[in-house]
């Protein structure tokens, strides 16, 4: 389904424990998996901020990130069936994705593996989001998919509008954000609990 505000938490604060990272690891220098560990928290921080697809995100280029005064603002997304989409950045985000963007050039995928290449493969991210579940001791199947889900859930608990969470998320229908009401029956449920 989706990940609770603690679980996201416990989540976030894994991703960015670098204590795990072995000094060597398959001849690789601790440096090095220094960064594929940032690539990845870039890229789960993107998509539980802008509830992108996993595809979505993957396909970001440079380019399609507005940046104005060294603060990263809106994503320009290519999602299902070619539509296009602009998704605001929250304000705590802005300067962190910007910050992502330094030496890159503008025609490169965002999370490339290296300068000029492809970007990281789907069954990458979603092998390197199950190691950080494990290590932060969440013991339910996450996928980006439900990173997704879990950025749907907050809009709902601070009671944005599901047409705007349409909107936000690239749903053709309004049937398919109605799935995202799960959060907002659950809070309901809990406030009339004491009753």
């Amino acid at each position: 389904m989706w990940l609770e505000q603690e679980e996201q938490d416990e989540f976030m604060k894994a991703t960015r424990n670098y204590d795990d990272i072995p000094d060597t690891i398959f001849g690789r220098s601790r440096a090095s998996s220094v960064k594929i560990r940032q690539r990845y928290e870039l890229l789960f921080t993107l998509i539980q901020k802008t509830g992108l697809r996993i595809s979505e995100a993957l396909g970001l280029k440079v380019s399609d990130i507005r940046v104005v005064d060294g603060m990263a603002q809106s994503v320009r997304v290519i999602g299902k069936g070619d539509k296009e989409r602009q998704v605001p950045l929250p304000e705590g985000f802005m300067r962190e994705l910007a910050l992502a963007l330094t030496d890159k050039s503008r025609d490169e995928y965002l999370f490339a593996k290296k300068p000029g290449g492809k970007p990281i493969g789907q069954h990458a991210a979603r092998a390197y989001l199950k190691k950080l579940i494990d290590k932060a001791g969440i013991d339910k199947k996450v996928t980006p998919h439900k990173l997704r889900h879990t950025y749907a859930t907050r809009l709902l608990e601070k009671d944005v509008q599901l047409i705007d969470i349409q909107a936000l998320l690239g749903h053709e229908s309004i049937a398919t954000t109605q799935i995202y009401t799960h959060a907002g029956q659950e809070r309901l449920s809990k406030l009339v609990a004491g009753i």
